[in-house]
């Protein structure tokens, strides 16, 4: 029986190389089998097993790598620019005013200004964008 015991690992391991691998053969043996390729139907898998790898198309070479260096180019010239004229002066927004009264075709403020348009956005008698804001309008 310990006989029995000592062959049965022997002969599965046996049995497992001999199986028929591609590993198993011989080297002769490569140069007859197919070149691999995948399987149309399933692309994760060889359309024949066992094959073997296919010809590299043309043989690598080496070549000698070379890094040169920039080459110095004079700095650009600087071109002088003419000062820009002055800008005109932009008026600052006034505060919030308080709205009085409104109609349908605007809103006047407590001092009596006109406001022009309907909703959230009028404009004053200068023509400048304000917006009413609640019970206040600000021009901008």
């Amino acid at each position: 029986m310990k006989t029995m015991i000592k062959t049965i690992p022997a002969l599965a391991c046996a049995i497992l190389l001999a199986g028929g691998h591609a590993w198993a053969q011989e080297p002769a043996a490569l140069d007859q089998l197919p070149v691999c390729q995948l399987d149309p139907r399933d692309s994760g898998k060889l359309a024949v097993e066992p094959c073997r790898p296919a010809p590299p198309v043309q043989p690598r070479r080496s070549v000698a790598q070379v890094i040169g260096r920039m080459p110095a180019q004079p700095a650009p010239p600087v071109v002088p620019m003419a000062p820009l004229p002055p800008s005109p002066a932009v008026p600052m927004p006034r505060a919030p005013q308080p709205i009085g009264s409104c109609d349908t075709g605007g809103c006047r403020d407590a001092a009596g200004a006109r406001y022009n348009g309907a909703g959230n956005a009028t404009l004053d008698a200068n023509g400048r964008i304000c917006h009413r804001n609640g019970a206040f309008i600000q021009c901008f």
